[in-house]
């Protein structure tokens, strides 16, 4: 093996130590490294050997990581991952087996304390706006905005 090819394996796993990442970013980081997409593709293939690229462990990583941090719904996730390079038609998708009532729960958790003191109409305005921003579809956040007047009584 060449030179170039041992510097770009070493910088493509100083890439991958961050976090995990797509086989499609990993190929943009590499062709900003070097044109010589055989080069690319040894690099590529040995990555794929060690199995430290793995487009479907990624997937589940990112769905389990944006649940975690900072809860979204399946459209948002979807796109977030197809952003990334991801083709999730070959992939078993982790987001299908997401509850997404609860993770737009656990979205609005923060921002029920600030809000559960306006009067119902904003209350309402505000928090679809919010969830509908995070990706969730209509159906859950009316599902979850029942279950919000019926537990905290807002105005």
């Amino acid at each position: 093996m060449t030179p170039q090819y041992h510097q770009l394996l070493n910088s493509v796993l100083k890439f991958l130590s961050i976090r995990p990442r797509s086989r499609r970013e990993i190929e943009i980081y590499l062709t900003k490294k070097t044109s010589d997409t055989a080069l690319i593709n040894q690099v590529i293939d040995k990555l794929t050997n060690f199995k430290l690229i793995d487009d479907a462990a990624f997937s589940k990583w990112l769905v389990e990581s944006r649940s975690r941090s900072r809860p979204r719904g399946r459209r948002l996730l979807i796109q977030e991952l197809k952003t990334k390079g991801v083709d999730i038609s070959n992939l078993p998708s982790p987001v299908s087996s997401l509850d997404e009532t609860e993770l737009a729960k656990n979205a609005l958790q923060k921002k029920l304390k600030i809000w559960d003191r306006l009067p119902r109409r904003d209350f309402r305005l505000k928090t679809t706006r919010f969830l509908y921003s995070r990706g969730f579809s209509w159906d859950v956040i009316e599902k979850v905005l029942k279950n919000v007047y019926n537990k905290n009584n807002v105005n």
